[in-house]
């Protein structure tokens, strides 16, 4: 058992997190990876069983199930892509002169106002918060 379909810098999730975290460190045995908030967890083989624990407290350790690359979104002037599922999620100009959010993955969950949004910023940090609850696109 090994890690070597990850590389540092991965967004990963496993159980039941919601909050990607970072892969930092990946040995043959053994993966270290932070949370946003500077948490750190090592992700470890027990024979064919893998692990969770923090870092040096192996006693502690719970079962690590789905571990997976989780893939990030990218983004390209006014158009956001996930990295693994190619979703895509963009900010257009109305003929109004307002903004609006288009995806063809996610019509039916963005929050556009009637008319747009009246700037761009607006439309913006919608996005993000948006793309901040999907990290698997």
């Amino acid at each position: 058992m090994s890690f070597e379909k990850f590389e540092e810098g991965d967004k990963v999730l496993f159980n039941n997190r919601k909050t990607p975290l970072t892969a930092s460190k990946i040995e043959e045995e053994r993966m270290l990876v932070k949370g946003p908030a500077g948490g750190e967890y090592e992700i470890y083989y027990d024979g064919d069983t893998q692990l969770v624990a923090k870092p040096g407290n192996r006693k502690y350790s719970s079962y690590c199930k789905e571990l997976r690359n989780i893939g990030k979104w990218n983004k390209k002037e006014d158009e956001w892509v996930h990295s693994k599922s190619e979703a895509s999620i963009k900010i257009e100009k109305k003929n109004n002169g307002f903004w609006t959010i288009n995806s063809d993955k996610f019509e039916d969950e963005l929050d556009n106002p009637m008319y747009g949004f009246t700037s761009k910023d607006s439309a913006v940090e919608e996005v993000e918060q948006f793309i901040s609850k999907k990290p698997e696109g």
